[in-house]
């Protein structure tokens, strides 16, 4: 019965002295720079991204109304001496940009240029369209977001408002000067007629 005894309690006694090998830290290779680079490349946003975010930034911090009530319309910027009816590719860009960043800082954005319908053409499948006979009259926006486009020897001022499409009163503003580099991306014109030679 001892050696019973005896038997059952070395065998607990070895069992308990079991030693585990140590956790090994896994140490991650670094990443080679160049790779780095590529793959931000790859998901960088053009320059025009950041003058865009900046301008959201600026409406959502000087607004002098609750912004989580209003439903915006975001229309194209024009040129500060236009007639307000034309708009270039830059300010298509930027309105487009717009949309995205004040998305991003949860206003509430309607895309008034969206129909009821999905349009099925050999050309594609469209859901938007700037036939004003093919959107709806009445839409529940509340302000919308004009703006104009100012040209300079060194770039292009943007100047965009928050308007209270009923009382017409601006809650929110904001600027940025956009680089000439930057805009003629966007812009091969620039806002300007092109003069080529006859040949």
């Amino acid at each position: 019965m001892k050696l019973f005894v005896f038997t059952v309690v070395a065998a607990f006694s070895l069992s308990a002295c079991t030693v585990l090998p140590a956790k090994q830290e896994v140490v991650k290779a670094p990443v080679p720079e160049s790779e780095e680079a590529s793959s931000e490349k790859i998901y960088a946003q053009p320059d025009s991204a950041k003058f865009s975010a900046q301008l959201a930034e600026q409406l959502v911090d000087n607004a002098s109304i609750r912004l989580n009530t209003a439903k915006v319309g975001i229309t194209n910027l024009v040129g500060v001496t236009s007639q307000y009816d034309e708009s270039s590719a830059l300010s298509q860009v930027l309105s487009e940009q717009l949309l995205l960043e004040l998305h991003r800082r949860e206003l509430s954005v309607l895309d008034f240029k969206a129909t009821d319908f999905i349009r099925v053409t050999p050309k594609g499948d469209f859901a938007l369209t700037r036939d004003y006979l093919e959107l709806d009259e009445i839409m529940p926006i509340t302000h919308v977001l004009v703006g104009t486009l100012s040209h300079h020897r060194n770039g292009v001022m943007a100047n965009t408002r928050l308007v209270d499409i009923n009382t017409k009163a601006v809650v929110s503003v904001a600027q940025v000067f956009i680089p000439e580099a930057v805009a003629r991306q966007l812009d091969e014109s620039y806002g300007q007629p092109t003069i080529r030679k006859a040949p």
